[in-house]
C-alpha cells in the first residue's frame, strides 16, 4: 500500500488551464516554424534548379564549341534539365503546403 506522501503517478496528474494553454503556444509555434522550414526548403529547391538549368547550358555550349564526346554532354545536359524540372516541382508542392500550415494556424 502506497504511502500518503508519495506523490501520485504521472497518468494520474491534473493539468491546468495554463498549463493547456503553455502547450497550445508552443505547438503552435513549432508548427509555424516547421512552415518557414519548409519555405527554406522550397527556396533551396529552386536555387538548385536554377543551378541544374546553368550547368545544362555550359554543356549545349560545350557542344557548339565541337569538342569531343558531343553525346555524353548531350545527356549530361538533358539528365540536369530533368533534376531542374524535379527541383522546380518539389519546391512548388513544399511551398504551397507550407504556405497552406500558415495560413491555418493564422486561424487558430
Amino acid at each position: 500500500m502506497p504511502a500518503e506522501t508519495e506523490p501520485p503517478p504521472q497518468s494520474e496528474k491534473a493539468f491546468t488551464a495554463q498549463d493547456v494553454e503553455r502547450a497550445e503556444r508552443r505547438a503552435a509555434a513549432a508548427r509555424e516554424r516547421a512552415a518557414r522550414a519548409g519555405l527554406s526548403a522550397a527556396r533551396s529547391f529552386e536555387q538548385s534548379a536554377l543551378q541544374h538549368e546553368r550547368v545544362a547550358r555550359t554543356q549545349d555550349w560545350t557542344v557548339e564549341q565541337g569538342v569531343p564526346h558531343t553525346d555524353v554532354h548531350r545527356r549530361s545536359a538533358i539528365k540536369h534539365r530533368q533534376a531542374a524540372e524535379e527541383d522546380r516541382k518539389l519546391a512548388e508542392l513544399k511551398r504551397r503546403e507550407s504556405e497552406a500550415d500558415l495560413a491555418s494556424d493564422v486561424g487558430q
